[in-house]
């Protein structure tokens, strides 16, 4: 018996690319480049992404002076590839690393490889099979067609001395040889969807309703209306000689322009003045309803916010801390971080080893103690501060037993909260 689920589709569909030997991410084969756009457009998806990054870059390494060691000629260090992997690894969960040998069959030189420009080689395809193409243009941003004369294919990474004089040879010889590609993938055989792939339509409707947010600004906040004319005062003349070179784009009538410089932020005070032969020819503008958008986007940017967070397991209280409760202790966030450090242990766990399987065939010991540790992020709670204190003394005058009038009074007078506010707090 076969099941069929309509409302369930794939995600990320791949494909053997024959043209260039490699496996598609996705259709049109550009799936990181399109979220990296989506999440761009997203202020919470942004900010929910560099909090990922910095919980799983933590706060370096353990070991003392081991982030300042450079790793390759043109002076990468050991800190600035940690950094660049943990914000591969929170977005796209993984992460490249190039690695190049010398005669000694010892790694002589690291760098870090963008995820997004890394595809996988056909499996079905002997020359490019355990290999991966690096191209830093797949989603066509910057050239129209993808040039196969710089599509770079590296071998998967082995440092096995035998392996590697086998790819050496392949290649060539030394002088020929471009090195391998630690390729690090949750999957097996397979693309991975970024870390909030099931809700990477709120990034768009986040990133929409700021347009329509900034639409608004700009034209004034007018409403939507309708213009009712007989016959336009004045004709713009369309009749250019290339006008079929430059189809569709006409030359505005000068009732077009008066009404484009009348909406506007810097134009809501203007006057603008509309002539008419009779009182049959003239303008009438009429207001058509609409929904309240203010009220609907409103409501639809919190839920979106809230499920954009949810999808990147980020607590609340670490993107939306300005909304907590001024009579906080601290003591939400604290433990926001203690969890959050607990969800990304894995991360860093990995990060730790990935390196340290690397550098243990580096031409020199770079860590000699051999403690790749990484430092998770301090959960500090800054007690000492004037709103912490400020808080800590309203939650013993609310819960203290003098008068109900007396507490409404001193929050009122001796913290400026105002009646109100007063007495629903102590009620």
């Amino acid at each position: 018996m076969k099941t069929y689920l309509p409302q369930i589709e794939r995600r990320i569909l791949v494909r053997p690319n024959q043209t260039y030997g490699i496996l598609n991410y996705d259709l049109d084969n550009a799936y990181p480049q399109r979220m990296l756009e989506l999440v761009a457009g997203s202020p919470t998806a942004k900010d929910c992404w560099n909090k990922r990054a910095k919980f799983i870059g933590g706060n370096g390494f353990e070991a003392d002076g081991l982030g300042k060691q450079i790793i390759n000629t043109k002076g990468l260090t050991l800190a600035k590839l940690l950094k660049a992997m943990a914000t591969d690894k929170a977005l796209f969960t993984g992460f490249g690393i190039h690695v190049n040998y010398n005669a000694n069959f010892k790694i002589a030189s690291v760098n870090y490889i963008k995820f997004e420009d890394i595809r996988m080689g056909d499996t079905d395809c002997p020359e490019t099979a355990n290999k991966f193409a690096i191209y830093n243009d797949w989603g066509r941003k910057t050239w129209k067609n993808i040039m196969r004369s710089k599509v770079i294919f590296l071998d998967k990474y082995d440092p096995d001395p035998t392996v590697v004089q086998q790819q050496v040879d392949d290649a060539g010889g030394w002088d020929k040889y471009k090195g391998q590609l630690l390729y690090f993938n949750p999957e097996i055989d397979d693309y991975p969807l970024i870390e909030a792939d099931s809700v990477w339509e709120d990034f768009e409707t986040e990133a929409g309703i700021k347009i329509f947010n900034n639409r608004e600004v700009t034209t004034g906040f007018l409403p939507s209306t309708m213009l009712f004319m007989k016959s336009r005062r004045e004709e713009a003349d369309n009749s250019r000689p290339d006008a079929d070179e430059f189809g569709g784009i006409n030359t505005p009538s000068q009732l077009e322009q008066d009404l484009g410089a009348f909406q506007g932020t810097k134009s809501a005070q203007k006057i603008i003045v509309i002539e008419y032969e009779d009182e049959n020819s003239k303008p009438e503008f009429k207001a058509y309803p609409i929904q309240n958008n203010d009220k609907l986007f409103e409501t639809t940017e919190r839920s979106v916010e809230a499920r954009i967070i949810k999808g990147f397991s980020v607590p609340k209280e670490l993107v939306n801390a300005e909304k907590s409760s001024g009579l906080s202790n601290g003591g939400e966030k604290k433990q926001a971080i203690i969890e959050f450090n607990d969800n990304t242990a894995p991360d860093r766990l990995e990060l730790a080893e990935t390196l340290a399987e690397v550098f243990s065939h580096f031409y020199t010991n770079i860590n000699p103690a051999g403690n790749w540790a990484i430092t998770p992020v301090p959960a500090i709670a800054a007690d000492d501060s004037p709103g912490i204190k400020a808080g800590n003394a309203i939650n013993d005058l609310l819960s203290s037993a003098i008068p109900l009038q007396n507490k409404i009074a001193a929050l009122v007078y001796a913290y400026g909260f105002k009646q109100a506010e007063a007495e629903a707090m102590c009620k």
